[in-house]
């Protein structure tokens, strides 16, 4: 195959491979996904063919930034007339100056076009439906009247899974003694965690901390609006001592973890993740779902801004623990929903996942 034959089918591949690319850097970057798998194999893939095109290209390129290119001119005049013995002519091609003048118009438009948008950009009705949310779920006086009216019957505030094989977890036994200043000042999200499987006691303690039950009544550990405690807290284990892998429910009275299914989904995760690599790297990966209706009997449309503020004095909780006990935590937000509901079998409406809070040695 010759330089030119390379060039033309580096730049074919080069084609899907620098879409892909940017369009999963668009989605890394308006996501804040770390190791996103997809992304990082496909970089890989265009430098190679980037270096393999340059590489076929490279007299092109040199000529076309020394200011000219080669050809001959009028062949078949030359051919006639001057014979093959004639020098090849020069020509001067298409001027740096032309280049960088096109590219600076290019950014100039770019900015001009941010400047210039419309203030209310990202709240237009049906554009944040965040914001929508937040606005809508803001009561005024007459609608706190109104909440005398409740939204249907409070649910049970524990979820069991009847059947179930059970694992009763040790007692919590906190770690080394680690002040809450140094464990506040040492936290930080990790993703790379040690070649080393999770202990049934650190488990027990990161549990504990993070929905276990620690007061008279059921209280708990993290605060929770009126006392009705939406989160359910899924444990995903690959790599835990004296743990099958599988899916468990964690169960706060008996501090107990209940089978719901059986399996490694490590990779499961992956994909529900957007692609993350180190959710299947963590022996443990925690998943905070919501029953809403627990909160919504009572708050109506309050209650989701209630479940996400829970759900993050949990997450917190966890870190929290994780650096009490030398290990490291990170939470994610960033996932699939319908994929990993389905993965803890959940429907989505009337309980859903939140978070993702992986797991690990450091």
């Amino acid at each position: 195959m010759g330089r030119r034959e390379i060039g033309l089918v580096s730049s074919t591949l080069l084609l899907p491979a620098t879409a892909f690319l940017a369009v999963t850097a668009l989605i890394s970057d308006a996501l804040d996904l770390n190791e996103f798998v997809f992304h990082k194999y496909t970089g890989y893939a265009a430098t190679l063919l980037v270096l393999v095109h340059v590489c076929a290209h490279w007299p092109s390129l040199v000529a076309f930034w020394t200011g000219r290119t080669r050809h001959r001119a009028g062949t078949e005049t030359a051919t006639s007339q001057a014979g093959p013995e004639t020098a090849p002519s020069w020509r001067h091609g298409v001027s740096r100056r032309a280049v960088l003048a096109a590219a600076g118009f290019g950014a100039t438009g770019f900015a001009a076009g941010w400047l210039v948008r419309p203030s209310d950009v990202g709240r237009l009705p049906g554009e944040d439906f965040g914001a929508l949310y937040h606005r809508a779920s803001s009561p005024g006086f007459a609608d706190a009247l109104g909440a005398l009216v409740g939204w249907g019957v409070q649910p049970a505030r524990t979820k069991d899974y009847p059947g179930a094989a059970r694992i009763v977890l040790p007692p919590v036994a906190a770690p080394p003694e680690l002040s809450v200043a140094g464990a506040i000042e040492r936290r930080r999200s990790l993703r790379d965690y040690a070649d080393r499987p999770l202990a049934t006691a650190e488990l027990s303690w990161l549990l504990g901390a993070a929905t276990g039950i620690t007061g008279p009544g059921g209280l708990r550990a993290a605060p929770s609006a009126g006392a009705q405690y939406p989160i359910e807290t899924y444990v995903v284990a690959s790599r835990v001592e004296g743990i099958e892998p599988g899916i468990y429910h964690y169960a706060p009275a008996d501090h107990a973890l209940e089978r719901v299914r059986s399996g490694t989904f490590g990779g499961d995760l992956v994909i529900a993740g957007l692609g993350q690599e180190f959710l299947a790297q963590a022996p443990v990966v925690l998943v905070l779902a919501a029953i809403f209706q627990r909160l919504r009997w009572r708050y109506r449309e309050r209650a989701y801004r209630y479940a996400l503020l829970e759900a993050g004095h949990i997450g917190q909780n966890v870190y929290l623990a994780a650096e009490a006990a030398g290990l490291g935590a990170c939470a994610v937000g960033a996932f699939f929903d319908d994929a990993l509901n389905r993965l803890l079998d959940l429907d989505g409406a009337e309980e859903a996942a939140l978070m993702l809070v992986p797991v690990g040695p450091r």
